[in-house]
């Protein structure tokens, strides 16, 4: 069942449900869209699944992190530059919006922007043309842009630090990506899927999680989120060599691991439902179709719809035409 998510992206919790359906409303159009969460939470992932399901942008999905770009060279690759606009121009270049022509432009931390570049793409946004560095002619240019920040684009609004027209501009469409600390179900399963993609790349099975390892990733509080997940996960598939991983093997810090038993076991219960009531979701109440997704068989699937109270749909009585 995991691995049927999109490009990473699950969604067990039920804010994460109402997310990939704001996803699945919002992809078709042209609209900009902010997507705002803390570092780590999958922002880039959501803005790849928008572009993958867009009627118009599915070719092309550029993408640039606007905080690892230097104040002297972020307009160049933004908007590109003339030949001789600066020393070492010494051929004319095209810059992002224009190689993201007719297709998506993900600007990563978009909140590190300077006062001056964020004037430049308030125009780009407003009139759907580009003026390369060094010349005046303007360019037409297609693009939706996704833009997301960790930082409170709001709060540098009313600091001064960022434009409030921009913003305005940006935030047509606003997603909200809760930290993984807040979607504990999804925590186990996005580590299943982390072990078995990097266990295929090493030819060899995928790892079952210790009870005591299982214990650990629910009790940690996750500050880096699904990026620091995966790499924790992806350190103990190696350090487990072929066997089990044990709590031993995540070297997370021994105070965040500490958890009462029942509480691991009530986390283990909601997140084996939230995958039950998920897997029907997506087979539309199939629960054959959810029992083979789930790796159960169908019995098991009853007991289960059973024991957590899950109402099974009725079957529909085809009405004979008078």
């Amino acid at each position: 069942m995991v691995d049927d998510c999109n490009n990473g992206f699950l969604a067990l919790d039920p804010e994460m449900r109402r997310l990939r359906d704001a996803l699945e409303t919002v992809a078709p159009t042209p609209l900009p869209v902010l997507i705002l969460g803390e570092t780590g939470t999958g922002k880039e992932v959501v803005a790849e699944w928008i572009a993958g399901m867009s009627r118009h942008t599915r070719d092309r999905f550029v993408k640039v992190n606007c905080a690892s770009l230097s104040e002297s060279l972020v307009e160049s690759e933004l908007f590109g530059h003339e030949r001789g606009a600066f020393t070492g121009a010494v051929a004319p270049r095209e810059g992002l919006f224009e190689a993201a022509h007719e297709g998506t432009l993900f600007l990563d931390e978009v909140g590190e922007l300077s006062p001056r570049t964020q004037a430049k793409l308030l125009r780009t946004l407003e009139y759907g043309e580009i003026v390369r560095v060094g010349s005046t002619r303007p360019r037409r240019v297609d693009v939706r842009v996704i833009a997301a920040t960790h930082r409170d684009l709001e709060q540098m609004v009313r600091d001064g630090d960022f434009r409030q027209d921009l913003y305005f501009r940006l935030n047509a469409v606003t997603l909200r990506i809760p930290p993984l600390r807040a979607r504990i179900t999804e925590i186990l399963p996005l580590a299943e899927l982390f072990a078995a993609r990097l266990s295929r790349r090493l030819e060899r099975p995928a790892p079952r999680l210790a009870p005591e390892a299982t214990a650990a990733l629910l009790a940690h509080t996750w500050p880096g989120n699904i990026r620091e997940l995966r790499h924790v996960i992806e350190r103990a598939v190696v350090m487990s060599k072929g066997g089990p991983i044990l709590a031993a093997h995540l070297m997370l810090e021994a105070p965040r691991v500490h958890v009462e038993v029942a509480g691991i076991k009530g986390h283990v219960r909601l997140f084996e439902r939230d995958r039950i009531v998920a897997a029907l979701d997506q087979t539309r109440q199939n629960q054959t179709r959810a029992a083979e997704l789930l790796g159960v068989s169908r019995r098991t699937l009853t007991n289960k719809l059973n024991a957590y109270g899950i109402a099974r749909p009725r079957k529909k009585v085809a009405l004979e035409e008078c």
